[in-house]
């Protein structure tokens, strides 16, 4: 009863070991003087060549299902990361793609790891570099060194744990090795070759039929043995390729780990105060004038922060930090509004590509959504281009809700899942119709009110929204803070070459 799920599981293993061990276990029964004094010997050499060829269709659906088994072993390491962008998730495809095509490795030669590692790193390479020759090379030197140290840290740990003794090694015993494989390795290996050679044919001379058979035998035993291991070669091969592409993919993507303090230097450089570790994210109001966005602004931090008029109140972007109890800790740019005459968004790209949120705000009752759409689209243009980093999400705050007919109705709260009152009714679809003209899907928009002398209405709702995008927004922070840190600053540069002056100068002072 023990062995029963085991027997279940690894029947055509059994089978394929039974097949080919079954012409030796006769052999040594019956005697090999019997055989030859006999003259049975040719019917035991056509069994064994018979039941090696059985052995094919078994070693075959062998391979097939060791590499099934370690898909599904390796089914968590084979998930893309969720921080990747789509760059990254069409590298990894590529690597997916490699590790399946692969055929396991034998681990006796280092020459074809080589080589596909080579291959590996060249796929990645063209895809984040496609149009650029030595792609391969397209890293920074700080990045090939933190890349080194955690190679180095991961082969020591596993160096540790798997190698036998592995801490009584010298590089002098490696060397010593080295040095012998180089002066006798060939001449071993060629000398094996002539006298197992040597052997088969006088083997073959004292008794062709005998030879015949164990020529046979030998070769499907040597298919088989090598079958027999292929599912722990299948699993390190494939473990082998999704590492070497996940660390080539970190490398050319730059997406290696910031450290704290150069997180907080990029925090810094971004004009954030008090620049923690998990600093706030940039959520940029963006909408046509007299949209409501300062007295969205005003609503979500609880006090006046922006002026509320017809005109536009913002003729530059101001930015606000929004810390209140139980809300996401948040810096909130109040981008100037647009109107159907304001040139091309350059200036909103640019706070775009420092946003790690967009809230787009639009008034349900303005007929002309022209300009939002010019101006989205661009951005998505901009976003859809930058394939190094994701893009931001983008939620809708659909205000002026209130002014919907009937004018007069206004007692929220209102169920806009099933409406049934005519304001209900009307602010569904509103919703719907800003659904269609951006291109949103409707859970990224959040119908809202500011009516003066009332209580806002759905700020929560948007809140809540916000907090839904927060995991998103963070990721799109770390990529815009890594993608920001690759540009040298004059500052960086100038406290570069002050350090190196200073090396320097205590070194002429020393000699």
């Amino acid at each position: 009863m023990r062995f029963s799920p085991w027997l279940r599981r690894y029947w055509p293993e059994t089978l394929l070991f039974m097949a080919v061990a079954l012409p030796w276990l006769s052999l040594f029964a019956l005697g090999f003087v019997w055989l030859w004094q006999g003259g049975h010997a040719w019917i035991w050499a056509l069994a064994a060549a018979a039941l090696g060829l059985v052995a094919w269709p078994l070693s075959t659906l062998v391979s097939r299902r060791a590499n099934e088994e370690a898909r599904l072993a390796l089914g968590d390491l084979a998930a893309p990361s969720r921080s990747w962008n789509s760059v990254e998730r069409g590298a990894w495809a590529d690597v997916l793609q490699i590790a399946d095509a692969t055929p396991p490795f034998s681990f006796t030669s280092t020459e074809p790891l080589v080589s596909n590692a080579r291959d590996i790193v060249e796929v990645i390479a063209r895809r984040f570099h496609p149009e650029t020759r030595n792609a391969w090379a397209r890293f920074s030197l700080p990045e090939f060194l933190l890349l080194t140290e955690r190679l180095s840290r991961d082969v020591r740990r596993e160096a540790l744990r798997h190698i036998p003794a592995v801490r009584a090694m010298r590089l002098s015993h490696l060397l010593w090795v080295h040095r012998q494989n180089a002066r006798y390795g060939a001449a071993a290996q060629t000398g094996w070759r002539l006298g197992f050679g040597l052997w088969r044919v006088i083997r073959a001379a004292l008794n062709p039929l005998q030879a015949a058979g164990q020529e046979t035998s030998g070769l499907f035993f040597e298919k088989t043995t090598r079958v027999l291991s292929y599912r722990l070669r299948a699993y390190a091969t494939r473990l082998l390729v999704l590492e070497i592409g996940r660390a080539s993919i970190d490398l050319y993507s730059g997406r290696l780990a910031l450290s704290d303090d150069e997180l907080r230097a990029a925090r810094e450089h971004d004009f954030i105060a008090n620049a923690e570790a998990d600093g706030p994210i940039r959520v940029v109001l963006i909408g046509q004038i007299n949209a409501g966005k300062s007295s969205l602004l005003n609503a979500l931090a609880q006090e006046i922060r922006g002026a509320v008029g017809p005109l536009p109140a913002t003729t530059n972007a101001t930015e606000h930090l929004i810390d209140l109890d139980g809300r996401p800790c948040v810096v909130i740019v109040d981008f100037p509004g647009f109107s159907e005459n304001t040139e091309a968004a350059t200036e909103l790209l640019a706070q775009a590509e420092r946003a790690d949120l967009v809230m787009w705000v639009a008034s349900a009752t303005q007929p002309a959504r022209d300009p939002d759409r010019k101006r989205l689209d661009a951005f998505r243009t901009w976003a859809n281009a930058e394939l190094a980093r994701r893009p931001p999400p983008v939620l809708l705050a659909l205000t002026h809700v209130d002014e919907l007919r009937p004018a007069m109705e206004w007692a929220p709260p209102y169920d806009l899942t099933a409406p049934v009152r005519p304001k209900a009714r009307a602010i569904r679809a509103a919703v719907d119709s800003a659904a269609r003209a951006f291109d949103l899907p409707g859970d990224a928009i959040v119908p809202v009110a500011m009516p003066p002398g009332r209580e806002v209405y759905n700020i929560d709702a948007l809140w809540a929204r916000i907090a839904a995008e927060l995991d998103e927004a963070k990721l799109v922070q770390l990529d815009r803070l890594r993608v920001g840190q690759k540009r040298l600053s004059l500052r960086e540069l100038t406290d570069a070459f002050g350090h190196a002056g200073r090396t320097v100068i205590k070194g002429v002072v020393k000699a």
